[in-house]
């Protein structure tokens, strides 16, 4: 999540947001990605006191090795960001390039963002 999305979660200003990231005083987790700063997701919610079963699950169902426009998403980096650090090796996690395509494991990316893997569904006899 984009870290200015998350200040007016948390009501806070631009400024101290941004100052609370860069000296790692933020109130969740936050990623360096290129040039910025994103908020993993699952620790906000978990912050705020909402559940993260949907987050869970939408990981449940990638395949294991994810298109870099998906993961891009994840990140909430643009298209030209995402494949920009792809191509440079600086995007926050190993990306695996397929011919004109690139990758990353299911299971890193997971890691990155904190999510955990979700809850089993048990069958009711």
């Amino acid at each position: 999540m984009l870290l200015t999305d998350a200040n007016r979660l948390l009501a806070l200003s631009r400024t101290k947001g941004y100052r609370m990231a860069r000296d790692g005083e933020y109130p969740c987790a936050t990623i360096q990605v290129g040039d910025g700063h994103r908020v993993v997701t699952a620790e906000l919610l978990r912050l705020l006191g909402l559940d993260d079963t949907g987050l869970q699950r939408a990981f449940a169902a990638l395949p294991p090795a994810i298109p870099l426009p998906v993961a891009n998403t994840l990140l909430s980096l643009s298209r030209t960001t995402g494949y920009r650090l792809a191509r440079t090796g600086q995007y926050p996690c190993a990306v695996i390039h397929l011919g004109k395509e690139y990758r990353v494991r299911k299971n890193e990316l997971q890691r990155l963002l904190r999510v955990e893997d979700a809850p089993s569904i048990k069958a009711v006899a």
